[in-house]
């Protein structure tokens, strides 16, 4: 009897094959993305080499060049935001309220990963083909600040200053000049000099001056490169030297950036513009004093999310109504946003932990609860969690983030291992995993009645070419986890549906014995998910894994595992030492990589 996953109702113990259906497609489609040569594997040429997990340091290696980094449309629109709460702090909400036509013109930034499935461990990486458009958009919006900033005469007074509005135009040359100044220091992010101000100011032509003129200046600034761009050329400029530490405003922009997605702030300028910033201690201070801000838990939520976010869990209220779904779903409804609820909890555990002074095993093996919602509290048998301590996951068989409702839930009456496998070997063990061989497309298989899901993958998946990947690398992962159900609700039994009626057909024992291959060296079995856990928390792979996740995340592109290894080694070994995660989140901006550039290419 045919299982909910399968394209086509088969005949009674009939040898049928598929031909690519959805489902088909999708394991199929799984194994993406080679990093490494399989020549090399350690279990030889059929299972791929492991990810590295040793970063060795090497003090005179030269990291990339850094491209010159635009802002994102995040950063963009969040230091906009406080450059007019600087200029007019009474207003501030109205004037974006006003200007929210040309920022909403904005493409988001292209998610990117390692070249492999796009689907998981993205990071934000941008893009060429959307920088023409911010550009187009930033112009716009440079002229729509410009104008909200001085469309009357109280709003002139506050952010250029009262010399603009008084009786004596004697003095306006020096209120803006004074302007450029102080305004000018927080557009561009660094020390305003003789020759800014008087090309700044050039638009406003000669005293006394209007309006229009005092905006063409706000536009004018809100258009340079320094604005728009992170432009560093390092203490000294650009000497011989391969590498040159930052200077301080430079500094206080990757602090800023990194930490709050915006500029930095009053102290932050005043630590630059001193000199402070430059000293150890102060430096210290700084990223301590901003690491515990408020505004750093958005950033660091943003990493989590696109580190972890699983992106083929479906709408889980997409299928009420199909027949299949129903049965297995029972008087549970779920609503459309249940999917953004699971994605949100695992987001919420890790700021949870890292803000608790929890380490990063504490989190990937928590047995607590973060469903802010009854919905989705009810698939773990708590209450929502409000406040204080969150609560705790009675049965055992619940192994922290692998058995999170975002990992189990898919959005259709059947659960599906092998995107938890990929989701597992890709984005927590940073595994390469091949792609499909061209033959991958039609496969025949043979399936009795009461075929389960796991014997389902295990026929369309494990043998021919396709076993090489899916058998050792791909499927255990998954199946570890298949005592859950496609909800993410603790189940006995699989409960076999047929898909056209919604009849339950009969029920298939669930096989969670796996040999994982966290290491592919390592031949233990796993009896669970609970097993399974442990191991990859055995192994060193998550650990460097996460390090290269936060490297991405930090500098906006790829690692280059030998000339980057000083600033992965860093993390790597905090984490090594049980640090607590938001030990290990700073690490990053105190290592020399964080406060360097680099002026050499490969």
């Amino acid at each position: 009897m045919k299982l909910t996953t399968s394209p086509t109702p088969p005949r009674r113990h009939r040898p049928w094959a598929v031909v690519l259906s959805p489902l088909a497609a999708a394991l199929l489609a799984a194994c993406t993305g080679i990093i490494g040569s399989e020549d090399d594997a350690p279990n030889g040429p059929d299972v791929p080499p492991s990810t590295p997990t040793d970063f060795n340091c090497d003090p005179n290696a030269v990291p990339d060049a850094l491209p010159l980094r635009r802002l994102s449309d995040t950063q963009y629109r969040n230091t906009l935001r406080d450059l007019v709460a600087y200029a007019l702090p009474a207003e501030s909400t109205a004037v974006m309220a006003e200007i929210e036509f040309q920022t909403a013109q904005l493409v988001a930034d292209v998610a990117a990963n390692d070249g492999g499935d796009q689907r998981y461990a993205k990071f934000s990486r941008l893009d060429q083909t959307v920088q023409q458009s911010h550009i187009d958009t930033g112009y716009y919006a440079a002229e729509a600040v410009g104008a909200a900033l001085t469309n009357d005469p109280a709003r002139i007074a506050t952010a250029i200053g009262d010399c603009a509005t008084d009786a004596d135009p004697g003095n306006d040359d020096t209120c803006l000049d004074d302007f450029v100044r102080r305004f000018g220091e927080r557009v561009l992010r660094r020390p305003i000099t003789d020759e800014d101000v008087t090309f700044y100011r050039e638009p406003a032509g000669s005293a006394p001056f209007e309006a229009a003129d005092y905006a063409d200046v706000i536009a004018l600034l809100l258009n340079a490169p320094h604005f728009r761009y992170f432009v560093e050329h390092g203490q000294g400029g650009f000497d011989d030297d391969a590498v040159a530490p930052l200077e301080a405003y430079e500094l206080a922009s990757r602090l800023s950036y990194h930490f709050w997605q915006t500029m930095p702030d009053d102290a932050l300028f005043a630590a630059a513009r001193s000199g402070e910033l430059l000293s150890e201690d102060g430096y210290q201070a700084q990223v301590e004093r901003i690491f515990n801000d408020p505004r750093t838990t958005a950033s660091l939520e943003t990493f989590f999310g696109q580190w972890l976010q699983n992106s083929t869990l479906e709408p889980l209220d997409s299928r009420v109504g199909s027949p299949a779904f129903d049965t297995m779903r029972g008087t549970f409804t779920p609503t459309p946003t249940l999917r953004e609820e699971m994605w949100q909890e695992v987001v919420d555990s890790a700021t949870y932990y890292t803000e608790q002074g929890g380490s990063f095993e504490d989190f990937f093996r928590s047995d607590r609860s973060f469903a802010k919602t009854p919905e989705l509290a009810s698939i773990y048998g708590v209450e929502p969690w409000t406040s204080g301590e969150p609560p705790a996951m009675d049965d055992p068989a619940r192994a922290g983030l692998i058995t999170r409702a975002a990992y189990l839930a898919t959005g259709s009456a059947n659960t599906r291992p092998v995107m938890k496998g990929v989701f597992l070997r890709r984005a927590i063990l940073c595994d390469p995993i091949p792609p499909p061989p061209p033959e991958a497309e039609n496969v025949e298989i043979e399936l009795p009645e009461d075929a389960s899901t796991r014997e389902y993958v295990d026929a369309l998946t494990g043998g021919g070419s396709c076993g090489s990947c899916h058998t050792p690398l791909i499927n255990p992962l998954g199946f570890a986890t298949e005592n859950f159900d496609a909800l993410g609700r603790k189940r006995d039994v699989q409960v076999l549906i047929d898909p056209a009626t919604g009849d339950v057909i009969g029920e298939a024992e669930l096989d969670t014995e796996v040999v994982p291959l966290v290491d592919t060296t390592d031949p233990r079995t796993a009896a669970d998910a609970v097993e399974l856990t442990e191991q990859i928390l055995e192994s060193p792979k998550p650990y460097a894994c996460f390090t290269r996740q936060y490297f991405r995340y930090t500098f906006g592109r790829l690692e280059d595992l030998d000339r980057d290894a000083c600033v992965l080694a860093d993390v790597k070994r905090s984490l090594d030492e049980g640090a607590s995660l938001s030990e290990v989140l700073r690490t990053v901006a105190l290592s020399d990589g964080f406060k360097q550039r680099s002026f050499d290419t490969p």
